[in-house]
C-alpha cells in the first residue's frame, strides 16, 4: 500500500485568528496564522458562498484552486502546504506567507521602481507564468494584486480561483472571467471558445509596463477604451520595446510567450517545472485528498461523531469537534484501500525532485545612513532591510522635528513606504508629532497626499475624527489649511457629508479656515457642498466664515451669492442677539512665541495686524508655520 500524500493539515495543528486578515482573494478571505511554529497564510471561503453550494462542490473548488500550486513547482509560485478542513470553516487552503504585501500595493505608491528591481520583477513574473504554460494551465486573472512580495523582494504570483486547466478541455476554455483592465479581448466574452495561454501574455505586458511607470489611467485608457498598445516606455531595453507591443495584439496567435519576451530583454530562461509533474487529474494525489475530505466531511456531520476530538477553535479557547483532527500522514484507518492511491501513481508533490533553477539575484543592499534618509528618498525596500537589521524600535525614533519615520513618509506622501512601516507595527497609526500632536492622517491631509489619505482611511476609518494641534484640527480641516487641498477634501467629504460641520476646539469649521487662509477654490467647493447656512455657523469668538473674510474681497465675493440666497433666511432669529465677547488680546512679544505656545488667538491677531508677510518671516531658519 502506497504513502498518503502529506497534504492534509490536522485543525489542532493550526491557528489563526479573524483579526489577523491579511487581503482577499478570488472567492475567500485570506488570514495570518500558526501551523506548527511557522506563519503561514490561511484562505478560508466566504460565508455565503459556504452557504449557497454543496458541501462536495465546495471542495471541488477548494481543491480547483490548489491544483496548480500541486503540479507548477516554481520558485516564483506561492508555495501550497496543505488543506485544513474545519466544522465551521469548512476546506481551508494552507500556503506560505508572504509578509511584504503585493506588488500593487508597491505600484500603487507611485514611486518609481529601480532599475536592478525592474528587471528581477519582469524575469521572475515571466518564468512564473511560462511554467504555467509549460503545463498547459491559464491563470487568467494575473494582476499586481495577485502577485506577492517577500521580505528579499521576490515574487510569487497567487490567487488560482480562476485558473484553467487546457488538458481538460478540447483546445481553449471559456472567457468571461478575471479583473476587466487585465484581460484580453477574446476573455472579455463569456461565451468565448479561443482562451489559450496567450490570454496571460496581455496582463503580463500590462504589469510590465507598470513596473516602469505607466499609470492604471493611461492603460485603461489605451487597452480598455481604445484598445492599442500605449507608448512603451523609453526604460525597456530598446530590442525588446516590440515584443510589449505584441503582447496586446488582437490576434491571440500573434502574441509573443512569456520565454520569448524574457529572451528579448536578454534574460535566458531555464525551466524550473518539477521531474514527472503529475498529470493535472483527479486520481493519485488530488484524488485521495477529494476523497478523504469528502469522507472526513460526511463522517464530522454524522451524530456520533460529534464528541469524538476537541480541537482550537478560531481566535479563542472554545472546541470544535472533529472526527479526524490528527497529523497522521496517512488517511484513517477505517479508510478502504481502494480510495489510496495504488502504487503506480506518481509519488506525493512533497517527494518531488526539483529542476535546479538559476539562482536569484543577490538580495539588495542597504544605501542608506539611516531610517529618515531612506523614507525621505522613498525606498521601501531599504526600509524594510533597515527595520529587518536594527529591528522594530527604529519605527520609534524621531528626527529633528519630532517626526517618526511613520509620519514623515505620510508628510512626503511616500505610499509604499507607509505600508512597508504599517506591515512592521501597526500601532504606528496613533503616532504623532512631538509639536502638535498631529498623526499621520493630519500630515497627509495638511500637504494634500489623497493617496496617502486613502491608505491611511482603508487601514483606520476612525483616523477621520483624530485631532491634532493645539486647537484639535481634524483631518478635513488640515486640508483647507496653508495650500487648501481640494483633492483632499473631495475624496474625504465622499467619505462623510457630516465634516462639513466638524469644528475645531475653537469652534471653526473648515469653511472658518478657508476664508481665514484665503483658499478660493476650497471656499467655493465647500459652500457648493453646504450652502448659505455654512456662513452664519459662529465659532467660540463669536466670528463667521464671512467675518474671517473681511479683508478678502476675492473671498467675500464667492461667499455673497451664497449669503444672499442662504437656504433658510426667514428663520434667522430677528431678536437682537447679545453683544460678542470682547476681542482678545495679543499675550505674546512675537508671533514666533505664539507659535511656540500654540497660541492661535495671538497668531491670528498678529496675521490681521501685521499682515501675512509675517508668516514668511525666519527664526533659526524655520517660519512660523514650520
Amino acid at each position: 500500500m502506497s504513502a498518503a500524500p502529506r497534504l492534509r493539515i490536522g485543525r489542532k495543528d493550526l491557528t489563526f485568528n479573524e483579526a489577523d486578515r491579511l487581503g482577499r482573494g478570488g472567492f475567500g478571505t485570506v488570514f495570518k496564522g500558526m501551523w506548527k511554529g511557522q506563519p503561514v497564510a490561511v484562505k478560508v471561503v466566504d460565508e455565503d458562498i459556504r452557504q449557497e453550494i454543496d458541501r462536495d462542490d465546495l471542495y471541488d473548488e477548494v481543491l480547483k484552486e490548489v491544483e496548480p500550486m500541486l503540479h507548477v513547482k516554481h520558485p516564483y509560485v506561492i508555495k501550497f502546504l496543505g488543506i485544513c478542513t474545519d466544522k465551521t470553516y469548512g476546506p481551508m487552503i494552507i500556503t506560505e506567507l508572504c509578509e511584504g504585501g503585493s506588488l500593487q500595493s508597491y505600484l500603487e505608491s507611485g514611486e518609481p521602481l529601480s532599475a536592478d528591481l525592474r528587471a528581477k520583477f519582469t524575469k521572475q513574473i515571466c518564468e512564473a507564468m511560462q511554467a504555467f504554460h509549460d503545463h498547459g494551465v491559464v491563470h487568467r486573472d494575473l494582476k499586481p494584486g495577485n502577485i506577492l512580495v517577500t521580505k528579499l523582494f521576490d515574487l510569487k504570483i497567487t490567487d488560482f480561483g480562476l485558473v484553467i486547466d487546457l488538458s481538460k478541455t478540447l483546445s481553449t476554455a471559456q472567457g468571461g472571467a478575471g479583473t476587466f483592465l487585465y484581460m484580453a479581448p477574446e476573455a472579455l466574452d463569456s461565451n468565448a471558445k479561443g482562451l489559450t495561454t496567450a490570454a496571460d501574455i496581455w496582463a503580463v505586458g500590462a504589469i510590465i509596463l507598470q513596473l516602469h511607470g505607466v499609470s492604471v489611467q493611461v492603460l485603461f485608457k489605451c487597452l480598455v477604451r481604445l484598445r492599442k498598445a500605449p507608448d512603451i516606455p523609453d526604460s525597456i531595453p530598446p530590442q525588446a520595446r516590440d515584443i510589449i507591443k505584441k503582447c496586446f495584439a488582437e490576434k491571440p496567435a500573434d502574441r509573443p510567450t512569456a520565454k520569448q519576451i524574457l529572451e528579448k530583454l536578454g534574460v535566458s530562461y531555464v525551466p524550473s517545472t518539477q521531474q514527472g509533474a503529475a498529470p493535472h487529474t483527479r486520481k493519485g494525489p488530488m484524488g485521495w485528498l477529494l476523497g478523504s475530505f469528502k469522507r472526513q466531511a460526511a463522517v464530522s456531520h454524522s451524530p456520533t461523531s460529534a464528541s469524538s476530538t476537541n480541537v482550537s477553535a478560531v481566535g479563542h479557547s472554545s472546541s470544535v469537534h472533529m472526527s479526524t483532527a490528527n497529523t497522521t500522514t496517512g488517511p484513517p484507518s477505517s479508510v478502504a484501500k481502494t480510495s489510496q492511491p495504488p502504487p503506480q501513481h506518481i509519488a506525493p508533490p512533497a517527494q518531488q525532485p526539483y529542476v535546479k533553477t538559476p539562482e536569484s539575484a543577490p538580495p539588495p543592499q542597504i544605501k542608506h545612513t539611516d531610517i529618515f534618509e531612506a523614507v525621505n528618498a522613498a525606498d521601501p525596500q531599504n526600509v524594510r532591510l533597515l527595520i529587518a537589521r536594527d529591528g522594530k524600535g527604529i519605527l520609534d525614533k524621531r528626527d529633528n522635528n519630532g517626526w517618526t519615520p511613520f509620519i514623515k513618509a505620510a508628510t512626503k506622501g511616500h505610499v509604499g513606504v507607509m505600508s512597508v512601516i504599517y506591515e512592521s507595527k501597526p500601532d504606528v497609526l496613533q503616532q504623532t508629532d512631538e509639536t502638535y500632536g498631529s498623526n499621520a492622517m493630519h500630515k497627509a491631509a495638511l500637504y494634500g497626499h489623497v493617496a496617502a489619505v486613502n491608505q491611511l482611511m482603508a487601514w483606520d476609518a476612525k483616523l477621520l475624527d483624530a485631532r491634532g494641534g493645539a486647537d484639535g484640527k481634524t483631518p478635513f480641516i488640515m486640508a483647507v489649511c496653508n495650500k487648501g487641498h481640494v483633492d483632499v477634501m473631495k475624496f474625504l467629504y465622499a467619505k462623510r457629508k457630516d465634516l462639513l460641520t466638524q469644528t475645531d476646539n475653537n469652534g471653526d469649521t473648515a469653511l472658518h479656515w478657508a476664508a481665514f487662509w484665503g483658499k478660493s477654490a476650497a471656499v467655493s467647493q465647500l459652500l457648493e457642498w453646504g450652502g448659505g447656512a455654512l456662513l452664519d455657523i459662529k465659532g467660540n469668538y463669536g466670528k463667521t466664515p464671512w467675518d474671517d473674510a473681511k479683508d478678502k474681497p476675492e473671498i467675500r465675493e464667492i461667499m455673497q451669492k451664497y449669503k444672499r440666497y442662504a437656504a433658510f433666511p426667514t428663520q434667522q432669529p430677528s431678536a437682537k442677539t447679545p453683544p460678542s465677547a470682547p476681542q482678545p488680546q495679543i499675550k505674546h512679544t512675537d508671533i514666533f512665541e505664539a507659535a511656540k505656545f500654540g497660541d492661535l488667538q495671538s497668531v491670528r491677531l498678529f496675521i490681521e495686524r501685521d499682515g501675512k508677510n509675517i508668516l514668511d518671516k525666519r527664526d533659526g531658519g524655520f517660519t512660523p508655520f514650520l
